[in-house]
């Protein structure tokens, strides 16, 4: 991940206060700063994306995603993607559906161990 900040600037910005154009500046893959986007620092790559909404993650506390023992119906892989693609940054998996089920703290080593591939 670079460390060079850039600014993703929209018309359609989410902010604590509502939606606004706004300049979100981005340093180490963090959002560093929410500006007006006149007060963009001089000589930061921006990348205007228009009208496209700009908005936090979204936070899914209930998904099951069955890995290990059930891939054949959603695994991290799949369950991960189809998340990020609709604006999921973060996933609570359920923890009855994999083989085994994750209540114990050996079946949470083999899950870990899953999620890492």
């Amino acid at each position: 991940m670079s460390s060079q900040p850039w600014v993703l600037a929209s018309q359609r910005v989410v902010t604590e206060t509502g939606v606004r154009e706004a300049a979100v500046v981005v340093r180490d893959g963090k959002v560093a700063a929410v500006l007006p986007p006149s007060e963009v620092p001089a000589g930061l790559p921006v990348e205007h994306v228009g009208h496209k909404v700009v908005m936090p993650g979204v936070v899914d506390c209930h998904a099951h995603i069955n890995e290990p023992g059930r891939t054949e119906w959603e695994g991290f892989e799949t369950a991960t993607r189809a998340a990020a693609s609709g604006g999921i940054t973060t996933v609570v998996d359920m923890p009855l559906n994999s083989i085994p089920a994750t209540t114990t703290l050996a079946a949470l080593h083999l899950k870990a161990a899953a999620a890492e591939g």
